[in-house]
C-alpha cells in the first residue's frame, strides 16, 4: 500500500502517519525505488498503537509499552556504558552485533537494541565490561535455541490460524513472551519455599 491507501485503511490522515514515524511509533515504509510502501506488519503495528490510544494512553506510554528498549536507551545512560565497555573489550562487538544486542549505525557508532538485557546484566553488580562479556556468552549459547523457538512458533502459527500467516514481528514477539513466561515459571519453581538452595 502507498501512504494514501495505508492512511485510509487505518482511518487517519497521511500527516498523522508521518507524525507516527517521527515519534518512532511506526517503522519506516519499505522503499521500492523512490516509492514507499506499507506492509501488513505496518498495519498490525498501527492497529496496536491506535487501540492503546483509544484506551486512554498517551503516545509516550504507547511507545514505552511497544518499544521498551528504545525508551530505556533514551532515558538511561545504557549506551554510554556500552561504548566505554567496548573500548576496553572491542572483541565483544562482533558477537554483540551478531546476536542482536547492539546494532551498527551507518556512521560507524553502535546503538543498544536490547537495553533490558544490558540493564539486567548490570544489576548483578558487575562492571559494564563483565556484563557485556556475560551477554555475549549467553547470546552465543542461546542462538541455536532461539532459531529453533522461532521456527516452532512460525510452524504453529501457520497451523493454528485460518487467515494469512502472522507477520515476522508478531512471531518474534510471541516467541519472546512465551520464552520469558516459561523461564520466569522455572525460576519461581526453583525459588519456591522448601526447595533446597
Amino acid at each position: 500500500m502507498n501512504v494514501n491507501q495505508f492512511a485510509a485503511e487505518i482511518g487517519v490522515t497521511t500527516r498523522t502517519v508521518r507524525s507516527y514515524h517521527a515519534r518512532g511509533l511506526l517503522p519506516q515504509p519499505v522503499r521500492v525505488g523512490r516509492t514507499p510502501y506499507y506492509l501488513r506488519a505496518h498495519l498490525t503495528r498501527m492497529r496496536h498503537v491506535l487501540r492503546l490510544q483509544r484506551q486512554g494512553l498517551s503516545l509516550d506510554a504507547v511507545q514505552a509499552l511497544l518499544e521498551p528498549d528504545a525508551c530505556l536507551v533514551r532515558l538511561l545512560p545504557v549506551g554510554r556504558a556500552v561504548t566505554e565497555a567496548l573500548r576496553e573489550r572491542p572483541d565483544l562487538l562482533a558477537a554483540m552485533v551478531a546476536n542482536g544486542i547492539l546494532v551498527r549505525r551507518a556512521d560507524g557508532t553502535v546503538e543498544v537494541r536490547a537495553a533490558r538485557a544490558v540493564l539486567t546484566a548490570r544489576t548483578a553488580g558487575v562492571s559494564a565490561v563483565a556484563a557485556l562479556a556475560l551477554l555475549a556468552e549467553v547470546a552465543e549459547t542461546l542462538a541455536p535455541q532461539a532459531d529453533d523457538v522461532l521456527e516452532a512458533v512460525r510452524r504453529m502459527a501457520s497451523w493454528t490460524r485460518t487467515g494469512p500467516t502472522p507477520c515476522f514481528d508478531d512471531l518474534v514477539t510471541l516467541a519472546v513472551e512465551v520464552v520469558r513466561a516459561r523461564i520466569a515459571q522455572a525460576v519461581r519453581r526453583e525459588e519456591a519455599p522448601g526447595r533446597p538452595a
